[in-house]
């Protein structure tokens, strides 16, 4: 590719668009030159010089990624539509030599150790509270929502989303609950003030431990849940076992390497006939995870494909019970998210600078975008430690009309 000239580089990039019927965009290159696809009415590009598309071409996510962020790519308009035209276009989307150098470094460099991974969590999750709070929902849940329609608020599908956990658990009172991952701790101060279960969570983002435990004094609920700073890793240290296992949006930062690892200390901790619920981004069959998401938002991250961890799982002796597709609902989530995250532009200012601002704005709209049109999922998979066969034979137990707490049949084998 470097010695590829202005109209090698841009034929290349008509190229690669057009076997589309449905891009209407126009775009304008460092020359001056313009093209338009289609109408050329949906948004407007502008590559700022010969190595932005250059980089781009080579590394999709990457180039794009960076291009945009660092300013040299330009968009005038609907950015969530310049991300679907690139989703849709096979040409751009293909994997290149120098793509699978990028994604061999990262992983290279970015391997999932304890200490990485205290590292890499940090990296995303402590960037502050008061950034998470201006955009999150009231309750700073920072995971996929669940809609019963489009005319509900964020506030009230993140509500929906942890009932829908709950639920999908049987938790009962006096029951002992533990989530890997916990955040801010939302879901375990759910499930002790409507289910009474005794809850224990586990984070590595100090910043969202000390706010979680603030929220746990505020609601007066010390001797219901605990929370530590504890790797998934170091569960069998502690000689505790459970009912019931949650792990939310966690799974995808352990790594390719360590899925049945975490698998693993999960069960270990589970009590016989104990149910877990997994809920996690993912993929249906197994590919590369995003460059650019890897190396600027999530470093460690790696997208499980659906294959992988039924086979983790049900090799270890997990029986698999349940998976629900959230794909859509995540979508929904990440716009509201971008909704709030742009009301509060000038805030967001006040903490970060530009760059920051255009990288997190191409995040939350590119992972909208991808899991709309691309090949993103997100999956809730719930499983029992030993075979289940006493649970309902319809799925109408996970639905929200049935009382929070009430007993629908004996879970108890």
């Amino acid at each position: 590719m470097s010695s590829m000239g202005k109209t090698t580089l841009q034929s290349l990039f008509y190229d690669a668009l057009a076997q589309l019927d449905d891009a209407n965009f126009t775009v304008r290159f460092w020359d001056g030159s313009v093209r338009q696809f289609g109408t050329g009415n949906d948004f407007k590009l502008h590559f700022k010089s010969r190595e932005a598309l250059k980089r781009m071409l080579v590394d999709m996510p990457l180039g794009f990624g960076e291009g945009y962020m660092n300013g040299d790519i330009e968009v005038e308009g609907d950015l969530k539509e310049v991300v679907r035209v690139g989703l849709s276009s096979e040409k751009l989307q293909a994997t290149t030599s120098q793509a699978l150098f990028n994604i061999f470094k990262l992983n290279i460099l970015q391997r999932n150790s304890r200490k990485a991974d205290r590292q890499n969590i940090s990296f995303h999750y402590d960037l502050g509270n008061d950034f998470y709070r201006l955009w999150l929902d009231q309750n700073l849940i920072y995971s996929c929502a669940y809609f019963q329609d489009d005319q509900d608020s964020l506030e009230q599908a993140q509500t929906q989303k942890i009932d829908l956990c709950c639920r999908k658990l049987q938790l009962h009172p006096n029951e002992r609950l533990l989530d890997i991952g916990c955040g801010w701790g939302s879901l375990l101060i759910n499930a002790a003030k409507n289910y009474g279960v005794q809850g224990f969570g586990i984070t590595l983002s100090k910043e969202q431990l000390e706010y979680g435990r603030q929220q746990i004094r505020q609601e007066g609920l010390q001797d219901c849940i605990r929370l530590e700073y504890l790797d998934y890793r170091e569960l069998a240290q502690s000689k505790e076992s459970f009912d019931k296992v949650v792990s939310v949006g966690m799974f995808e930062h352990v790594g390719k390497a360590n899925m049945k690892q975490f698998l693993a200390n999960a069960q270990n901790v589970l009590r016989p006939g104990g149910l877990l619920l997994l809920h996690t981004i993912g993929k249906t069959v197994e590919e590369p995870t995003n460059s650019w998401i890897k190396k600027y938002i999530f470093p460690g991250c790696h997208i499980p494909d659906l294959g992988s961890i039924l086979k983790n799982a049900t090799g270890m002796g997990l029986d698999f019970i349940d998976c629900e597709n959230m794909r859509i609902h995540y979508s929904k989530t990440l716009d509201k998210w971008r909704e709030r995250f742009d009301r509060n532009e000038k805030r967001v200012r006040s903490m970060f600078d530009d760059r920051f601002i255009r990288m997190w704005r191409f995040y939350l709209t590119g992972c909208s975008a991808s899991f709309l049109h691309g090949s993103m999922h997100v999956f809730q998979l719930l499983f029992s430690a030993g075979v289940r066969n006493d649970l309902p034979l319809t799925r109408e137990w996970m639905l929200p009309d049935i009382p929070n707490g009430t007993d629908t049949f004996d879970y108890r084998n």
